[in-house]
């Protein structure tokens, strides 16, 4: 019996240490979403969907171009690993209309992983996303800048390298 539960103890061990731990922050896709599906109706709210199908459209597209292209073929590595794109732009709206909609984003995304925020002559944008150091991938990127009224939502995963490279080039 004591062996049975020393069994059990040593079991939940792994358990108990990953309790104590702190959550990692996650992208809420339900809260982005729902926040899209809820404006998107507005007047100058424009919302461009691509699913699974959709892009794996692209991938051929961009995979038979990747054949005498070298930008294709880096463009090819990021698409890989994306499942679903979203892009949503509400520059043609009122002005209380988009300060509502910014906000409206800003509250989906509180407490999702900040990966960087770049400020350049009153434009600003924030780039959400969830680094996985165990497989050197960065999940479900998001991309808001509220001073250009655009939302852009890339669910799926791309390898740190791959956008390494890109940033590089640019």
């Amino acid at each position: 019996m004591k062996r049975l539960l020393l069994l059990f103890a040593l079991a939940l061990l792994p358990l108990a240490a990953s309790a104590g731990a702190p959550a990692t922050k996650k992208v809420s896709k339900t809260r982005i979403t729902s926040v899209i599906s809820e404006v998107r109706r507005q007047d100058g709210v424009e919302v461009v969907r691509l699913g699974r199908l959709g892009t794996s459209a692209i991938r051929g597209l961009v995979r038979v171009a990747a054949r005498e292209d070298p930008d294709a073929r880096e463009a090819l590595a990021v698409l890989r690993g994306v499942r679903n794109l979203t892009v949503m732009e509400y520059d043609d709206c009122a002005p209380a209309v988009r300060e509502r909609i910014a906000r409206r984003l800003d509250a989906a995304l509180d407490g999702s992983e900040l990966l960087m925020e770049a400020k350049d002559e009153g434009t600003a944008m924030r780039i959400y996303g969830i680094v996985d150091e165990r497989t050197d991938r960065v999940r479900d990127f998001v991309i808001h800048a509220p001073s250009e009224h655009a939302l852009i939502c890339i669910f799926g995963s791309i390898p740190m390298d791959v956008l390494g490279k890109l940033a590089a080039n640019d």
